[in-house]
């Protein structure tokens, strides 16, 4: 994206929704491994996002996909720590914060696009 020509505005809706979609969806997950220290919490949490994503997923919506995948993702991950309570915080904290990361660049991107509509 160049900071001489205006981004249309579909563009700049996009990079919002990503940045606002994607820091949700970190801080979600850094909510599921602060659980994973209680596994039948984590499994309750993890079930409920599962089935969540699932419904998402039948309703067959073109838009959600991505989010609905997410959902399932963690709720996999909520599920698994009653097997592998380890490994899943750690997996948990580094998706977290890469989806925090993810969620912060797309703002970044957001406000340059708004700027050079300006």
């Amino acid at each position: 994206m160049s900071d001489n020509y205006p981004v249309s505005a579909e563009v700049v809706r996009k990079y919002g929704l990503r940045g606002f979609f994607g820091s949700a969806a970190g801080a979600g997950m850094l909510v599921v491994t602060a659980l994973v220290g209680n596994p039948i919490g984590a499994a309750i949490l993890g079930g409920v996002f599962t089935l969540t994503g699932v419904v998402g997923l039948i309703r067959n919506k073109q838009n959600t996909k991505l989010a609905n995948g997410l959902l399932i993702g963690a709720g996999v991950l909520g599920l698994a720590t009653l097997i592998l309570p380890g490994a899943v915080s750690g997996l948990a904290l580094v998706s977290g914060l890469g989806l925090i990361g993810f969620g912060i660049f797309n703002f970044i991107k957001f406000s340059r696009g708004l700027k050079s509509r300006s």
